[in-house]
């Protein structure tokens, strides 16, 4: 009976530390995901100020009024045709990258060749070589194609294998599809393309799925290559444009903070509405590559 009393006195000490270890939790991971967020807040209160209240010192957070000019100045100029050229070169990668890859990965996993192990390793080696060591002899090279102002150089290098990240990815996950499938499609008398293509890449496409949004991201957000390449308007993407249009302040010009953060926002909205409509699958890509791995 004393036994029973002292459990029953416990409980409610051990509930209560518990309690209070996952308010601690729940409060710390609180405070850290709005010092994440607080410039994307900023950045949209500041979207939607006049001009005149953007650039008020001292600097104001919170706009007396809500204006769109921002956003009208943000869709003037090339806006749309830099949103299509961009929407090009994602659409390219999205596609080239993940069937590159694959193709790599199921070379390495499933076909036998002499030095295959040798050839992966080396492949893997290359992600310890920083990109901006072989930046000046890519630029040389595609200079001397005549690919200037053209989206040559942000397109072809993704139909040359998909990067060995990406590759590294798939290849673990075509590790834990069993051999028998191959092996009995090869009785029926498959072909190894149509056992990549058919029966291997379907399931797969937790990881192709986690790669293809990663891709698209990466064309969306990029800024070095588009600097580099394009040197004309007209075959700007939307971070290299938005940088011309919205160019820091000078003497000479003034560029007004409700406009840049207004055209950063236009920006945002895409990677972030593409990541919470695939984030169940993109956890789920990551999850299962870390268990078969």
């Amino acid at each position: 009976m004393e036994r029973v009393l002292t459990i029953s006195k416990k409980n409610p000490r051990k509930k209560a530390r518990k309690a209070a270890v996952r308010t601690a939790q729940y409060t710390s991971l609180s405070v850290l995901v709005f010092i994440v967020l607080l410039p994307v807040m900023i950045l949209a209160l500041k979207a939607f100020m006049t001009r005149d209240e953007s650039i008020d010192v001292p600097i104001v957070i919170f706009p007396s009024r809500v204006s769109f000019d921002g956003l009208i100045a943000a869709f003037d100029g090339g806006f749309l045709n830099e949103l299509k050229n961009t929407l090009i070169v994602a659409r390219v990668n999205c596609i080239a990258i993940p069937l590159s890859a694959s193709l790599c990965a199921y070379g390495f996993t499933r076909c036998k060749f002499i030095g295959r192990d040798i050839w992966f390793a080396v492949t893997l080696a290359t992600i310890m070589l920083p990109g901006i060591v072989v930046q000046i002899p890519v630029f040389v090279m595609f200079v001397s194609f005549g690919w200037l102002n053209t989206f040559y150089p942000l397109i072809v290098p993704s139909f040359l294998g998909g990067g060995a990240v990406n590759i590294f990815l798939i290849r673990q996950f075509i590790k834990g599809v069993p051999k028998e499938i191959r092996e009995a499609a090869k009785i029926d008398g498959a072909n190894e393309f149509y056992i990549y293509l058919i029966m291997t890449m379907p399931l797969c496409l937790p990881v192709l799925l986690l790669i293809t949004v990663n891709t698209f991201i990466g064309c969306w957000n990029d800024f070095m290559g588009p600097l580099l390449y394009l040197r004309q308007a007209k075959v700007y993407t939307l971070g290299i444009g938005i940088y011309h249009r919205f160019p820091p302040a000078t003497n000479q010009q003034i560029t007004y903070p409700n406009e840049q953060m207004a055209a950063c926002l236009l920006m945002l909205i895409p990677p972030a509405v593409l990541f919470f409509i695939f984030q169940r699958q993109l956890i789920e890509g990551v999850a299962l590559n870390v268990v078969k791995g």
